[in-house]
């Protein structure tokens, strides 16, 4: 057994896991975490449909920190044999959101069982939907979440880096993530025939290879970026020529210059292949999450106290990753870091990456996750 709050941060951990949710239908989570705030004598808010945060309070003047967790699950059917293991088919917290919500709760429980002096205001918030774009963040922010915040923190586990260690950076640290759809529109025939007909397939085939000229011979080679198609659907039977494919991707770019970029490129081949083929065509593109910026203020003090609790050579500065977050949006507004907390142990065979079916967590990186958060935000407190 460890401390109280370590057997508190599991068992809240296993709890949620076993009933995950998907986004922006985490009622039952959402009670729960009600439940919990209000057993520690706090007061929680509802916010954003499915969203609640809470104010802890301390003695005096100093700053309010907010603190979010994300309380989501994936659309995933879990693979581990778990005896907390998902209880709701086809659905799993197979990215951590369940880790982030009760380490936040572990904090909320530290902040007030043991009677913590400070001066200012922590607010701990649960997020909803931030695994399903627009998101849950630019509502949580329209309802009044940062009203009177000076700081925002996120923390987030990732299978990459071993338990025990701490991932950092400052400034841009996270990718536009947008989304695009295509509709090609060909004319179908025999496939014996195929001069009298429009292939939809072999055009977007050629648009398919295509769109990785837009990374090599477009882009700044000197920035990262990357495009990558999802879904090609089309076609009805091995000798007819498909009339129509639909296709769905993703565009990761780090900057906007290089976003609007890509967007006018993938017109500009559509546009092409319209002209050399006769096809006509639809282009949606869906602008996503924004590049997440870490204030290099608020990651110095992430960075010091993190070295301060685990040592030196267990921090890490980590490269600008492409990966989409709406953790983003709150940098737009307040000062802030979002950070990465070691959760893979190969000794007890937890190397899963997130997103994934097998996806688990070394649970004795909870304690730290919550110790962590703890003196990072009593420190923004203070400033």
């Amino acid at each position: 057994m460890g401390s109280e709050i370590e057997d508190y941060t599991v068992k809240i951990r296993r709890y949620i896991h076993a009933h995950p949710e998907l986004s922006f239908k985490e009622e039952k989570t959402s009670e729960f975490i009600v439940t919990e705030l209000k057993k520690m004598g706090l007061k929680p808010v509802r916010i954003a449909g499915t969203g609640v945060y809470a104010d802890v309070l301390g003695e005096g003047k100093g700053k309010t920190v907010a603190v979010r967790a994300d309380i989501d699950a994936l659309p995933v059917q879990e693979a581990n044999k778990l005896e907390y293991k998902s209880l709701n088919k086809g659905v799993m917290h197979a990215c951590g959101h369940d880790a982030h919500t009760a380490m936040v709760l572990g904090l909320a429980k530290k902040l007030t069982s043991q009677k913590i002096k400070f001066g200012g205001t922590i607010r701990v918030f649960f997020q909803p939907a931030e695994e399903n774009p627009p998101g849950g963040a630019i509502k949580m922010i329209e309802d009044g979440l940062l009203n009177n915040v000076d700081y925002v923190i996120g923390q987030h586990v990732d299978s990459r880096l071993q338990s025990g260690f701490v991932g950092y950076r400052a400034g841009p640290v996270s990718a536009n993530s947008d989304t695009f759809y295509i509709k090609i529109k060909g004319k179908g025939g025999h496939g014996s025939m195929p001069e009298r007909g429009i292939d939809a397939i072999y055009v977007a085939a050629q648009f398919v290879v295509m769109l990785q000229s837009i990374i090599s011979r477009i882009l700044s080679q000197t920035s990262a970026s990357t495009i990558t198609v999802g879904t090609f659907n089309g076609g009805y039977r091995h000798n007819v020529l498909a009339d129509r494919v639909d296709l769905s991707g993703t565009v990761r770019t780090i900057s906007d210059e290089e976003r609007d970029k890509a967007k006018r490129s993938i017109e500009n081949i559509m546009n092409g292949l319209k002209a050399a083929y006769g096809i006509d065509y639809e282009y949606i593109y869906e602008y996503g999450y924004p590049v997440m910026i870490n204030d290099s203020y608020v990651t110095s003090i992430l960075k010091e106290e993190a070295e301060n609790l685990i040592g030196k050579d267990h921090v890490i500065e980590v490269n600008q990753a492409l990966g989409g977050e709406d953790f983003g949006y709150y940098l737009q507004h307040r000062k802030g870091t979002f950070y990465r907390l070691g959760i893979s142990n190969k000794e007890k065979g937890i190397i899963a990456p997130n997103h994934s079916p097998e996806f688990n967590i070394d649970e004795a990186a909870l304690q730290m996750g919550v110790c962590l958060l703890l003196k990072v935000a009593l420190r923004l407190t203070e400033s």
